[in-house]
């Protein structure tokens, strides 16, 4: 008796291991390269090879596309009254961070320079993306920049001392924070 039920207790086991075993299998997805173009997960490196389309534009982040994407020109008038706001915009990069590429900044409407971060410095975009348009989805968020911040962006993209020294005050301004970029 005891040998029986030592039997059917190793058998259940084993019922229950492949079972689990085939619903792993079952809920992961087949990679293919379509599914790698069009799959929404976090790339963790600088420049991804088989993030660069046909058409030269580069993606950095999440797999987003350029559809959609509202002007800078329009993001002022859509923040207004409001303290965040998912969105998509496009828009001509003016600066980034030299020493890794982990932030940039763009210009809004008003002449102010909106500093984009990317979300969980899970990317970086290319040095070289100073002047190059982009198309950035996330989060845009009034946001209060610190002296020793700023600073420290001044030192990044490269800034004479001279021009550090001058900061003084906090800055408050839209910032953006990215998770996903497009660089045309």
């Amino acid at each position: 008796m005891k040998n029986l039920i030592l039997l059917l207790t190793l058998a259940m086991f084993a019922c229950v291991a492949c079972s689990t075993e085939a619903t792993t299998q079952q809920e992961q997805p087949e990679a293919t390269a379509e599914a790698n173009v069009e799959e929404e997960t976090p790339v963790k490196m600088v420049y991804p090879a088989d993030s660069v389309a046909e058409d030269g534009s580069s993606y950095h982040g999440l797999r987003i596309s350029a559809e959609g994407a509202q002007p800078i020109a329009q993001l002022t008038s859509m923040m207004a009254d409001k303290a965040e706001i998912q969105t998509k915009i496009e828009g001509t990069i003016d600066e980034c961070c030299q020493k890794k590429g982990c932030w940039m900044t763009m210009t809004l409407d008003n002449g102010e320079k909106m500093r984009v971060r990317f979300k969980d410095y899970g990317f970086f975009v290319p040095k070289d993306a100073p002047g190059k348009m982009a198309v950035i989805d996330g989060r845009a968020y009034t946001d209060t920049t610190s002296v020793d911040e700023l600073r420290h962006y001044a030192e990044d993209a490269g800034k004479s001392q001279e021009e550090i020294d001058q900061i003084t005050e906090p800055e408050v301004s839209i910032a953006f924070e990215a998770t996903g970029v497009v660089i045309k």
